[in-house]
């Protein structure tokens, strides 16, 4: 799991894993996936594939990673 935000202006912060998407059967794969992680948003903890911000489709080499 990794702690993220859109590169828009709102940086809305989400949280991405790298998870298996596939069956047990050959051809199965891993992709990450996004999460919500705003506690008042209307889509917190909701699987996400759009910024609930700005509407962006999210795609990995286009979100920054919280530094800590």
């Amino acid at each position: 799991m990794v702690a993220l935000y859109c590169s828009c202006e709102q940086q809305h912060p989400i949280w991405g894993e790298f998870r298996w998407v596939g069956g047990k059967h050959v051809g199965g794969k891993y992709e990450w996936v996004y999460f919500d992680d705003k506690e008042w948003s209307e889509t917190y903890t909701q699987r996400l594939i759009y910024c609930p911000a700005c509407g962006q489709r999210f795609e990995r080499m286009n979100l920054d990673a919280v530094k800590c």
